[in-house]
């Protein structure tokens, strides 16, 4: 049973964008979910529009969601790699426990620095009850 949905939604050419990801993981946006019991599942939903400022090369953009801290427990990852440009999309999951408040963070790396964070980004996360 749904029991709470939150997101965040950071558009393009506002705060930080665009954004040079490097070889160093970097932290994007944090996902605050609230009233967390033992047993529920919380789904996740990332997309991120970027693109590869080199031209000669492919890029890589590396996804991570990592829990309570931004280099916490990482709870799910993604690779993407693109010529130009697009979105990248992740889906995720993780097990609730009890928590009045759980933060997840968002955060990329790009070996060598290919990957230009250009926006939007969105970063969904849904609490689901078990019955």
């Amino acid at each position: 049973m749904y029991k709470y949905y939150q997101k965040v939604e950071i558009d393009p050419h506002t705060y930080a964008l665009p954004l040079q990801a490097g070889d160093q993981e970097m932290f994007l946006c944090p996902l605050y979910l609230y009233g967390i019991t033992p047993g529920s599942r919380i789904l996740f939903k990332v997309n991120i529009a970027w693109s590869n400022p080199v031209t000669y090369d492919i890029g890589e953009l590396e996804i991570k969601i990592r829990r309570d801290h931004p280099v916490g427990p990482i709870v799910e990852s993604s690779e993407d790699s693109r010529f130009r440009g697009g979105t990248a999309k992740m889906e995720g999951e993780d097990e609730g426990g009890a928590a009045e408040i759980v933060v997840y963070y968002l955060t990329v790396r790009s070996p060598g620095g290919k990957a230009l964070i250009e926006g939007p980004i969105l970063f969904e996360g849904s609490v689901l009850e078990e019955n």
